[in-house]
């Protein structure tokens, strides 16, 4: 697979593998490879979501906020 860069991006991303101390190719992968894991992770919450909303557990608004209250207070 190739990707095109801008010229800005191009030099944004070795600044960030120099700064990395690794290449850009190596530093691109890295990157990629953090980004797949969080989109995953984000479908599969998304998915737990969903299945609380179909299986009725919820909170109302006020509950959260007031639980929220009593944590902040607790500290």
């Amino acid at each position: 697979m190739a990707v095109q860069l801008k010229p800005e991006q191009e030099e944004r991303l070795q600044q960030l593998a120099a700064q990395a101390g690794v290449t850009a190719d190596v530093y691109l992968q890295q990157q990629v490879d953090s980004l797949l894991e969080y989109q995953e992770d984000l479908a599969a919450a998304v998915k737990r979501g969903d299945e609380d909303i179909a299986a009725g557990r919820l909170l109302a608004n006020e509950e959260v906020f007031a639980r929220i209250e009593r944590r902040l207070k607790d500290r």
